[in-house]
């Protein structure tokens, strides 16, 4: 990090007023000549922009820790092994996720810039963490502990700085845009792949000659209560046909992968968007091929499952995160054993 960077998070850090326990995002209102969007700007005059909350420039973004630096050049910069196992989640309503490598945490958040909506005040309130044993390396503790100690925030080139009290340090987080997929296999969850598949069996693999199937999966909090749901995207012949593949989701409980739903023939990525309905964000995902017209579905959540509410034109891509992004083939899958 250079110098000039340092001396400006040093500076704001020096005139910020200490900040504890805050829990809803600051009520006052400012005009900016900038509006931020996941690190980026687009100049407006400021009749354009009216008044706009101070939390406006972070609401709904997601990023990932790529550093952190420390002030003093003899323990220099610490860097994640994998900065997606570090994720922070600032919600529209104030509520910070996180993902800690194996663990995840919650809790408040609030942001007011300064004289320039670049740099300023930032804070979090109580962050309560699980405990898990994460294997080693891991920074997941330490991130937890020192997120009572940000007091501001610096924008700088796509990048957000969170500096800590008493020049304690930076964070360095980058945007993250999309969730590419996983294909490091789990058991449990394959488990409950099987169980929510009863035509998949030993018999069709090898009768049918079409071989093992495989799959793909992403990770995303859809409630908000700190556990992550899985979308499965399956893979071969007997979950695909012309028009896409079996998509399912499962929520993960105490006793193991429970199915929410079950949505067939579809094709990826998933766009979760900021909707919600009964606590859980809605989905959208795209139909097409098989002789149908293209088109995205709506889905809500009615207490028990999603539901389809309304069908979109594909010539527009809906807001949203985008799950289960990237190119892949039916080989980057991960091969599902039918039970035996």
């Amino acid at each position: 990090m250079d110098r000039n960077i340092r001396f400006r998070l040093a500076t704001a850090t020096a005139f910020v007023l200490a900040v504890t326990a805050l829990t809803v995002p600051l009520a006052a209102q400012y005009k900016p000549n900038i509006v931020f969007s996941m690190g980026y700007e687009s100049s407006q005059s400021e009749s354009e922009t009216g008044a706009v909350k101070l939390s406006d420039p972070f609401a709904g973004t997601t990023w990932l820790l790529v550093e952190i630096e420390s002030m003093d050049d003899s323990i220099g910069t610490v860097k994640p092994t994998d900065p997606s196992l570090y994720t922070m989640r600032l919600n529209a309503d104030g509520t910070v996720n996180m993902r800690l490598n194996c663990n995840r945490a919650n809790g408040n958040w609030s942001a007011e810039p300064g004289d320039n909506p670049n740099s300023g005040r930032f804070g979090f309130g109580p962050v309560a963490a699980t405990r898990a044993l994460c294997p080693p390396p891991s920074l997941d503790e330490r991130v937890a502990s020192d997120a009572s100690f940000v007091r501001s925030y610096l924008l700088k080139e796509g990048r957000l700085y969170l500096s800590l009290m008493a020049d304690g340090g930076i964070y360095v987080w980058e945007p993250q845009t999309d969730e590419p997929f996983q294909t490091k296999p789990d058991a449990n969850l394959e488990a409950a792949i099987v169980q929510a598949s009863p035509d998949y069996t030993r018999e069709v693999v090898q009768v049918g000659g079409g071989g093992l199937a495989r799959y793909i999966y992403g990770q995303v909090d859809l409630n908000d209560d700190g556990r992550d749901e899985v979308f499965v995207y399956l893979l071969g012949s007997i979950f695909c046909g012309t028009g896409g593949c079996n998509l399912l989701l499962f929520t993960d409980r105490d006793d193991g992968f429970s199915l929410v739903n079950s949505f067939p023939i579809s094709r990826l990525p998933v766009i979760v968007t900021d909707d919600r309905s009964k606590g859980w964000s809605d989905l959208v995902r795209l139909e097409s091929g098989g002789g149908v017209e293209p088109s995205y579905v709506r889905h809500s959540f009615d207490g028990e499952r999603y539901v389809k509410q309304e069908r979109m034109p594909a010539d527009t891509v809906p807001e949203g995160r985008e799950y289960l992004t990237g190119d892949f083939t039916f080989q980057d899958g991960i091969p599902l054993e039918p039970p035996k």
